[in-house]
């Protein structure tokens, strides 16, 4: 890089009768708006955009799978109490499974590609302590709530 850099400046040089400063404000001028151009194309072609989605669209249908029974028993042993329907406590216990599956997917990728699992200890030990938090909250929340998912009267 720092040929390539001496290079550039020497035939700039040649070229214009610059000085450093001159040179070093029209590559950082030059660099910009290459990466403007790159992100305007990405933005154009909708790939991240789509990526992104597609990348959550499974955790969404799993985390559904996983809250759907809960809903069915919800709805199924509740009707017959004037409440309304615990959307909040829904939309907790499908995100929590969505999150778990997001944080989850990085360290599968890294294994499937051949990747040892003690490549970035730091950032896989990090993962875990907040998948546990993740399961040990959903996991504590059913076990809270089913009570009320069963039917019993006057359950919090």
């Amino acid at each position: 890089m720092e040929q390539t850099f001496n290079d550039l400046y020497t035939e700039r040089k040649r070229q214009t009768k610059q000085v450093l400063l001159g040179f070093i404000l029209w590559t950082f001028i030059e660099t910009s708006m290459g990466i403007i151009q790159e992100h305007i194309l990405l933005i154009k072609e909708m790939n991240s955009v789509k990526n992104m989605l597609t990348n959550l669209r499974s955790p969404a249908i799993i985390s559904f799978l996983l809250t759907i029974p809960l809903m069915i028993m919800e709805i199924v042993n509740r009707r017959n109490f004037n409440e309304g329907f615990p959307i909040p406590l829904f939309g907790i216990l499908w995100l929590m499974p969505l999150i778990f599956i997001v944080i989850l997917m990085p360290i599968v990728r890294s294994v499937e590609a051949g990747n040892g699992i003690m490549v970035k200890p730091i950032s896989l030990f990090t993962r875990v302590i907040f998948l546990a938090f993740i399961a040990w909250m959903w996991i504590s929340i059913v076990k809270d709530q089913m009570p009320c998912f069963c039917g019993l009267p006057n359950c919090d």
